[in-house]
Order: C-alpha cells, then sequence, then structure tokens
C-alpha cells in the first residue's frame, strides 16, 4: 500500500508531520479529519521534483479583479466541504484560474502552505491580494476549526461588498460624467477661444469691465504659469499623502471625513455597516467574540471607529459587555447601540448584527442616491454660472466697442 508524507494541524493549533499508509491521499486526508486534524499538506513518500511555475513578466501587472477572488473564495469554500485536503484544493484552483497573476498567486501560496505554513499565514504574503479581512477570517476559522463556515461567510461578505461598491460607482457615474465634460470644456476655451478675443481687446482703448479683466488674468495664469500651478497642485498632494502617511495624521484625516457634512454621515453608516456584517458572521460561525471582535474592528476603514471598537475587547474582558461602552463612545449611532444591547439580552446577537448591516446597506445605498441627485443640479448651476460669466466677459467689451461705433 503506498505511503504518504503529512502536515496537519491539532485542535490548538500546531503542526504535526508523520507518514501513513493509505490506497490514496483523498483517504490520508479522511483519516486525519477524523482524528480531528486539520490537513496542511499531504505527499506521496516519493521523492517527486517541484514544478516551477513560470510567470510572464506582464502578467505581474495584471489586475486581480474582485469577482475573481469571489469565485476563488466560493469554490474552495465548496471544496473544503466535501473534505479535500487544503493542496489539493489550491491546485485544482491554480488549474482553473485564468488571470496569469493570480495564477502564480495561488501557486506561491501553495508552496508555502506545502512548507509548513498555516493557510492564513500564506496569503498574508500577498498583501496586494488578500485583504486584512480575508486573511484575518481565515486565521479565526483555522484557530476555532471553523474553516467550513467561515470560507462560506467569506464569500458572502465579498460578494456583498463588491456588490456595495458597483451601486456606488453606479451613483456617481453621471456626476462624473458632467464633471469631466465641464472641464475638457474650460481647457479648450482657454485654449482656443480665449485668446482670439484677448488679442482682440488688446487693440481698443476702452477701459475693459471687471469679468473680462478676471478672465484675461486667469488666461494668463493658465498659459504663463501653469507650471507653477502643477508644482503647487503636485507638492500639495504629495504632502498630504506623507502627512496621512504617519499615524496622527491619518487619524485627523479620518476624524475629519467624519465631521464632513452628510459625507461624514455616509462614512459612518458604511462603516457600522461592515463592522456589524463581519461581527455577526463571525459569531454566527462560531468564533470567540474575543476573536470575533479585534477581526471585524481591524477590518473597520476609519482609523477613529477602529480605535473606539477595538477598546470594546478591553471591556468584553472585564465583562461590561458591549452596548454600554458602544453608547458612551459618541461616535455609534444609538440604532446600532439599542441593536446590540436588544442582542446581547435575548442571546441573538449575531442576528441583531446582521439586521444592523442590512438597514445600514439601505440607508448607505440611499444616502449615496440622495447625494448624486443633489450633484447632478448642483453641477448644472456651476457649468451655467461658468457660461455666464465668460459670456459677459466676452460680449461685454464687444458691447462697448458698437457703441462706440454708433457715436
Amino acid at each position: 500500500m503506498p505511503q504518504f508524507q503529512y502536515k496537519a494541524r491539532n485542535r490548538m493549533g500546531a503542526l504535526v508531520a508523520g507518514t501513513m499508509n493509505a490506497p490514496n491521499s483523498h483517504e490520508v486526508g479522511a483519516e486525519l479529519t477524523r482524528m480531528g486534524h486539520y490537513p496542511v499538506a499531504i505527499e506521496s513518500a516519493a521523492p517527486e521534483s517541484k514544478p516551477v511555475m513560470q510567470i510572464d513578466l506582464l502578467a505581474r501587472f495584471q489586475k486581480i479583479q474582485s469577482q475573481e477572488l469571489v469565485l476563488f473564495t466560493r469554490q474552495m469554500s465548496t471544496l473544503f466541504n466535501a473534505g479535500i485536503p487544503i493542496l489539493s484544493i489550491l491546485q485544482a484552483l491554480e488549474d482553473q484560474v485564468d488571470n496569469a497573476r493570480f495564477k502564480g498567486v495561488i501557486h506561491k501560496v501553495q508552496d508555502d502552505v506545502g512548507d509548513g505554513l498555516a493557510l492564513s499565514e500564506a496569503l498574508a504574503r500577498h498583501s496586494d491580494v488578500f485583504s486584512p479581512l480575508y486573511v484575518n477570517m481565515i486565521e479565526a476559522g483555522e484557530t476555532g476549526g471553523i474553516m467550513e463556515d467561515v470560507l462560506e461567510r467569506l464569500a458572502d461578505l465579498l460578494e456583498k461588498q463588491d456588490e456595495n461598491e458597483a451601486k456606488v460607482r453606479a451613483a456617481f457615474r453621471y456626476p462624473k460624467i458632467v464633471l469631466g465634460v465641464m472641464v475638457l470644456a474650460i481647457a479648450f476655451l482657454m485654449w482656443k477661444v480665449v485668446p482670439v478675443f484677448i488679442n482682440l481687446f488688446k487693440t481698443i482703448k476702452v477701459e475693459l469691465p471687471m469679468p473680462t479683466q478676471i478672465l484675461i488674468a486667469v488666461h494668463t495664469a493658465f498659459v504663463e504659469y501653469w507650471w507653477i500651478m502643477v508644482f503647487v497642485l503636485g507638492g500639495s498632494v504629495y504632502i498630504f499623502k506623507r502627512y496621512t502617511a504617519t499615524a496622527s495624521g491619518r487619524r485627523q484625516w479620518h476624524f475629519f471625513k467624519l465631521k464632513l457634512p452628510l459625507l461624514g454621515s455616509i462614512q459612518l453608516r458604511s462603516s457600522m455597516a461592515k463592522f456589524a456584517r463581519i461581527f455577526g458572521n463571525l459569531l454566527r460561525s462560531g468564533v470567540p467574540i474575543l476573536v470575533a471582535l479585534q477581526v471585524s474592528s481591524r477590518v473597520v476603514d476609519n482609523e477613529v471607529l477602529s480605535a473606539v471598537l477595538l477598546d470594546l475587547v478591553v471591556n468584553v474582558e472585564e465583562g461590561r459587555g458591549l452596548a454600554q461602552p458602544l453608547r458612551q463612545s459618541g461616535w455609534v449611532p444609538t440604532l446600532v447601540v439599542q441593536m446590540v444591547a436588544a442582542g446581547e439580552s435575548s442571546g441573538s446577537l449575531d442576528l441583531m448584527l446582521l439586521k444592523v448591516a442590512d438597514y445600514y446597506d439601505l440607508e448607505v445605498e440611499r444616502s449615496i442616491k440622495a447625494l448624486s441627485t443633489w450633484l447632478e443640479p448642483l453641477l448644472i448651476v456651476v457649468m451655467g454660472v461658468l457660461v455666464l460669466f465668460l459670456a459677459l466677459s466676452i460680449f461685454l467689451p464687444m458691447w462697448d466697442m458698437s457703441k462706440m461705433a454708433t457715436r
């Protein structure tokens, strides 16, 4: 009977290795599962040369779409539920992926897992593909021995996030088009149309009205000092990025975003929806509450809110629950506090959190649509004001010239 070498993690997360005689690798994986182990690598005892993955240089710049990551996670969940060892799963998924860059990433993850790394550790080496949320949830599944549930919940979360992002892009598509057309139109007028009239006005002995003087000044700055504007704009962007890359700068920027009219409310609701959905799904999957809190708090995309939520870990450890600290933070909406309090009292915290997430997802969608609805007429008004300003700047001097000609 063939002999297989295996590596697995026991219920405590420790790595164990050994050999086992079995008809095939699937039987080895099934036996390890019955022993309460989580298979990491199963290979034939006969030495085999390891294939080398050749990756095209252009593939390094190929983008991995969110839909590809969702499909990868969904397929991994299905195969894991079928009891297939993780190395066999990664090999099968690598063969099915068309994206050359993603194929190379999966191959490297497979090699790292085969060398004894946990799946979460192997995924963490590719932070440009697998987000902290992804890695943390896989780690929680490994720790709690509930990979099947975690993978299924993770695929659902990724699909929901992709759906929400698509709705945001759709809501802002028209305002972006209007703004882009407006900028291009102004640039064309400044480059081709305005110089003709400026040269004409310079030949006449008429005092130019204020709108025309402003237009000439803007055109002069646009033509002769464009490099200064580019330098100032580029320098400002560079300084802003360097400042927000620091811990204090990033925190102050996130605090400012929460205080913005309307946009701050959308940011707060979106962050609360993400936290509630991840926290609720982890609890429903059987992840311990402290681990679930740490994971869901780290993936909130706002430093201020993340710090508030991480403080909950200390409060839970001290037995003070969740509702009261959330209420005292001053940031968490009353609805979230009330639903969390009801969930703690009834023992259905995961269900209440998922209801909060659904409610705030709808609120964010409505708010974005309302913002888009307000932006469209606002942009039209701005465009009308600009057109009126250009018309006055050009036709007022011509009107003065016509009056002089009739005298």
